[in-house]
């Protein structure tokens, strides 16, 4: 009876030593695991160095002024600020100007939230509740009466590109508003702006490289694993014993998991290690996050290996992938209700909240509950349509 409980366990482990050797002897494959995803990495050192963009962070800045409120409803739309007025001055002969900015910000929001301290405000924007605060300085109205410069501080989120450009936009249309009310000209007030859950380093290297690192590990993985039924000689003569093909699909999602454990090794050490970064998590964390990505890229790909009748096929459907994975990544554009399920974008938010935000596991227990789900399903997937397969191409 033991005997029955061992052997698939043992033909199991038979297959992945032997999915091992032939990944390890396939130098080509090797090459696309390894080193392309290490020369994105490289590309981005020498780009930000090149272009002077090593270190940059985000600062105040203004804009051409709009000179009406035409577009008001394209930057109120689904925005959600908070706004903390510090200002004890008040010196204008006419209305209470802090009042009076804050009236035109309600213009160009959907909601505007009074905060009466920056620490509820700051913990709002990190439970994803406001998508950032302004802070209007004490002093605001003295300054303008006396024409002199001040500053209005926007507090945004490191982890969300598209927010960032969202509420940096709605808080300068406020201020050419309130500007061209009071026909004031020459730029009198500054939104600058203040990048919150950032970890030590430079902002393209973090943002634009956690999304490199991720992209790479779901993908390059998927790429490689995507080959690894369709045509497999071995294979088909292993099928003509007890093996089932659970067993070989399970087999193969493990051997791939653990090549990708070796690819996010080095993934993470060249990403910390040529940006000189200090995460806000644990260097071991962020490899067991980005295997758990490698996992689902794994199991995607023997699925659409499974799919295949050939590896023009499975090429094919691996574009599509890349193509459609990049597209709904959520990191470019907005793709709304996807962005909850997507294997990739949860990968993106578990690194995100643990390298930027400083998270445990147990607080992204749901992404990576997803993710997990997500390969379970693709891989019983892969399993029923491997079994309606009579022979591989």
């Amino acid at each position: 009876m033991a005997e029955v409980f061992t052997k698939p366990s043992r033909r199991i482990r038979n297959m992945i030593a032997k999915e091992l050797r032939l990944i390890v002897k396939d130098r080509v494959a090797l090459f696309l695991i390894f080193l392309l995803p290490a020369t994105s990495i490289g590309l981005l050192y020498y780009v930000t160095q090149e272009n002077d963009l090593s270190g940059m962070k985000m600062g105040g800045g203004d804009m051409e002024d709009i000179g009406d409120t035409e577009g008001i409803e394209e930057f109120s739309g689904g925005t959600i600020l908070g706004l903390i007025d510090h200002d004890t001055t008040r010196t204008y002969e006419g209305e209470d100007l802090s009042e009076n900015f804050t009236g035109y910000m309600e213009e160009f929001v959907e909601q505007l939230i009074i905060y009466t301290n920056e620490a509820d405000a700051y913990q709002d924007m990190y439970d994803k509740e406001i998508m950032g605060y302004v802070v209007i300085p004490d002093g605001f109205e003295r300054n303008l009466t006396l024409n002199e410069p001040t500053y209005v501080t926007v507090h945004v989120d490191a982890t969300d590109f598209i927010e960032q450009s969202t509420v940096m936009g709605v808080v300068q249309g406020a201020s050419i508003m309130f500007r061209a009310t009071h026909l004031w000209i020459e730029s009198e007030v500054f939104p600058a702006m203040m990048i919150e859950f950032m970890p030590v380093g430079g902002y393209v290297e973090i943002v634009f490289g956690g999304f490199i690192v991720i992209f790479s590990s779901y993908l390059g993985i998927a790429m490689t694993s995507a080959q690894s039924i369709v045509g497999d000689i071995p294979l088909r003569r292993m099928l003509l014993t007890p093996t089932s093909r659970l067993e070989v699909v399970v087999s193969k999602v493990i051997s791939y998991v653990i090549i990708g454990f070796f690819q996010s090794l080095l993934l993470v050490s060249l990403w910390v290690i040529a940006f000189n970064l200090t995460l806000n998590t644990e260097f071991a964390i962020l490899v067991l996050i980005m295997s758990l990505t490698s996992l689902t890229g794994s199991s995607t790909g023997i699925l659409i290996s499974s799919l295949s009748s050939s590896r023009l096929q499975a090429n094919q459907m691996f574009l599509f992938l890349m193509f459609g994975t990049l597209i709904l990544s959520g990191f470019f554009i907005d793709v709304g209700m996807l962005d909850d399920y997507l294997p990739m974008n949860q990968g993106m938010k578990v690194l995100i909240d643990t390298a930027f935000k400083g998270l445990n596991l147990f607080d992204v227990l749901i992404p990576i509950a997803k993710l997990v789900g997500f390969s379970v399903l693709a891989i019983l997937a892969a399993t029923f349509v491997f079994s309606k397969k009579p022979t591989l191409a």
